[in-house]
């Protein structure tokens, strides 16, 4: 990303329970810095600047954020949100 983007941008992860007693996930994706707030109440946030990973707390899963790679999340979210995290990045 050129100096238009030295921003730092976020992808940020939120896991709540639903009704059925599974999880459900609201993704964010931000060009804001974090705050203590966003980080306490996410569950996973991604710099997809710095190509690093901030915070993995994945319910039901140990605390995942010393074990696990960059690549390896961006390619599980990748899945699913692709062309929305595509498009972020190059905006």
């Amino acid at each position: 990303m050129g100096s238009k983007h030295n921003k730092k941008r976020y992808m940020i992860v939120k896991y709540s329970l639903n009704m059925k007693g599974t999880y459900d996930e609201l993704v964010e994706l931000s060009k804001k810095s974090i705050g203590p707030g966003k980080l306490v109440q996410s569950g996973v946030i991604i710099d997809l600047v710095d190509k690093e990973v901030l915070k993995c707390e994945v319910p039901g899963q140990p605390n995942l954020v010393d074990h696990i790679s960059y690549d390896t999340i961006y390619k599980h979210f990748h899945k699913t949100y692709g062309t929305i995290l595509d498009q972020f990045i190059k905006s």
